[in-house]
């Protein structure tokens, strides 16, 4: 098992899921449902695989898992992107992609770490 609540990476996909959340209430009413949905569903899939994850013996497993809260977190900067480039996000939203790159590197490294563990 693999104590992830205390890591840095982990504390940023917490506040990531939140932002948002935010982000979807902005959306006009005809995104919500679209746009929004797949942000929505995109940032609870990384918390929920990087928790899921953790839960599993070996390292092969977890990184697994690791990776597929990397492509979340990938759509969900994707799914910003859309949103500004369409202009229903401000400059803010600039700020959350820059966030959501630094989180990229952090969890990078951290299915690295976890690899190299080679726990079996």
């Amino acid at each position: 098992m693999w104590n992830v609540e205390r890591l840095e990476v982990y504390d940023k996909v917490c506040f990531l899921v939140k932002r948002i959340y935010i982000l979807i209430r902005i959306l006009p009413q005809e995104e919500k449902f679209a746009l929004g949905d797949q942000m929505r569903r995109a940032s609870s899939s990384i918390r929920l695989n990087i928790l899921e994850g953790s839960g599993k013996r070996t390292s092969k497993e977890f990184a697994s898992y690791l990776d597929n809260a990397m492509g979340s977190l990938r759509e969900v900067r994707g799914c910003i992107s859309i949103g500004i480039d369409v202009g229903h996000f401000g400059e803010d939203a600039k700020k959350d992609v820059d966030e959501i790159l630094r989180t990229e590197r952090l969890l990078a490294g951290y299915i690295k770490y976890v690899k190299e563990r080679n726990v079996k």
